[in-house]
């Protein structure tokens, strides 16, 4: 009876046992494998954040580009620059544009340069600029696709047109710029009197064609 008791008992402790550890060991190896689904769901997690908050990032800095305002790029004439010429006659009151070929030297430069350029212009007229009586010329309008160049005249402002002087005791005759040969009389100033062979060397200035004509036709007579 003993005995039966015994073997009842061990073999229900035995049993118990068994449940126990087989109970542990799945107990663990389900701990085990959570963890690892744990372990891979946060880094799954972490991640769809990471990509998340990269693409966030990125939209943003496209917005951030889209909104922020260009640098400054100076701006130059090229061959491909419209040069645009507004004359303005003040004698007549009266504005009239043409579209001209850009002067070879002002490709590549800048407003500044241009408006240099312009000064220079105006110190060392053409002489049909002179005639026409040019009285400032200036950048009304600066960009790479169009310049734009104001001109203002008046011819009433030019007193003398033409200019008088002997060179190597001869009557040349300069425009009234005083710089650009108009005629090579031929003239000798060695006929001419005193006082105008002293007037010569000093330079007379002429208002206009019919006072230049009556002076070399005095000189020549």
């Amino acid at each position: 009876m003993k005995k039966s008791v015994y073997l009842y008992v061990s073999t229900t402790l035995g049993m118990l046992t068994l449940v126990v550890v087989a109970n542990y060991f799945s107990y663990h190896a389900a701990i085990g494998e959570f963890t690892k689904q744990q372990e891979s769901y946060e880094q799954e997690l972490a991640a769809k954040m990471e990509g998340e908050v990269s693409r966030q990032v990125e939209s943003r800095m496209e917005d951030l580009s889209e909104e922020a305002p260009v640098a400054n790029v100076e701006e130059k004439v090229s061959v491909d620059t419209v040069y645009q010429v507004e004359n303005y006659d003040a004698v007549e009151d009266q504005t009239t544009i043409e579209y001209e070929t850009l002067p070879e030297e002002l490709v590549g430069f800048t407003r500044e340069e241009t408006d240099e350029y312009f000064k220079k212009y105006m110190q060392n007229l053409p002489v049909e600029e002179y005639l026409n009586g040019l009285q400032s010329a200036g950048v009304a309008t600066f960009s790479n696709e169009r310049l734009v160049i104001r001109k203002v005249y008046d011819d009433s402002k030019v007193e003398y047109r033409y200019y008088l002087i002997s060179i190597d005791d001869e009557v040349v005759v300069y425009y009234g710029d005083q710089k650009t040969i108009y005629e090579y009389t031929g003239i000798s100033t060695d006929n001419l009197s005193k006082e105008e062979q002293s007037a010569l060397k000093q330079g007379i200035e002429v208002r206009d064609e019919d006072e230049l004509f009556g002076l070399l036709e005095n000189y020549s007579s």
